[in-house]
């Protein structure tokens, strides 16, 4: 649950509907966000109505709740600066209840919500129209050289100045061994909406893959350990990695440069599906 602050009161609670994706920055946001990157993190939140409530009008029951170090609001009610913090289940209970039948209602329903693959389908679509903003932003960049601009926006299909600097660096599909280069994608370690632009471009933050590693390394369904073990995710389906002749889990598909070391890390991080909680 989510529960927002403004003007002094707690004026609506809503339900976290999806996992977070990335996206764009809101066109609401403004000058005021200039400083901020482009491109961040969203989750969708169903908003219930409710009665607003003041905390200060409550401040006895809910005092204990407000002497934690990253505590939302100030020991006389009053709200600090925060975009998001959590709270303890006893400090929810005390705002549900002041907030009324709504509140519990839509706690009842977040009992019962399941996230679920859907959700992941969408996040993938976002990443499609995140990749597009960034890529309409740097083709009017008039700050960096046409060129540049040009390696920049083909780098993110695996092709021009990228490939040719990936080549340098790996010559043959980490997995299936294959050479020929009619049959090779160039695949960003680091994925191509995340990096700033020398990422984007260089040698290092790349593998040449077949197609099949590559779809299955650039939606985190396997990545490589510091040590060149491959690694499975956990929610993958193992049998169809076995009808698709991926090498077995702990193959070492080689040793990685340090740079490439670095990217790695990200993607098992960021990228690299991990296990979910029921």
């Amino acid at each position: 649950m989510v529960f927002s602050y403004k003007d002094n009161h707690i004026v609506s609670c809503g339900i976290i509907t999806s996992y977070c994706y990335e996206s764009p920055q809101p066109d609401e946001f403004g000058k005021i966000s200039q400083n901020w990157s482009q491109i961040g993190w969203r989750a969708d939140v169903r908003y219930i109505e409710v009665s607003p409530f003041r905390p200060r009008d409550n401040l006895e029951r809910i005092a204990p709740f407000l002497e934690l170090k990253h505590a939302p609001l100030l020991p006389n009610g009053k709200g600090k600066v925060f975009y998001l913090t959590t709270i303890s289940s006893g400090f929810a209970g005390v705002i549900i209840d002041a907030l009324g039948a709504p509140a519990r209602s839509c706690r009842e329903e977040a009992k019962r919500l399941s996230l679920h693959d859907s959700t992941e389908r969408f996040a993938n679509a976002v990443e499609e129209e995140v990749e597009m903003y960034i890529t309409e932003k740097l083709q009017h960049d008039i700050e960096i050289p046409e060129t540049t601009r040009l390696a920049l926006v083909k780098a993110r299909v695996g092709q021009g100045v990228f490939r040719e600097e990936v080549s340098k660096v790996e010559k043959c599909c980490r997995l299936t061994g294959v050479e020929d280069s009619d049959f090779l994608v160039a695949s960003h370690i680091k994925p191509w909406r995340d990096s700033d632009n020398h990422e984007r471009l260089s040698g290092q933050n790349g593998f040449m893959l077949t197609r099949t590693p590559d779809h299955l390394f650039d939606k985190g369904f396997i990545s490589f350990g510091d040590d060149g073990r491959l690694l499975y995710a956990p929610r993958v389906n193992r049998a169809a990695l076995a009808k698709m002749n991926v090498p077995e889990e702990d193959t070492n598909v080689g040793r990685f440069s340090p740079k490439q070391v670095e990217f790695l890390r990200y993607h098992r991080k960021s990228v690299f599906k991990k296990a979910v909680a029921a």
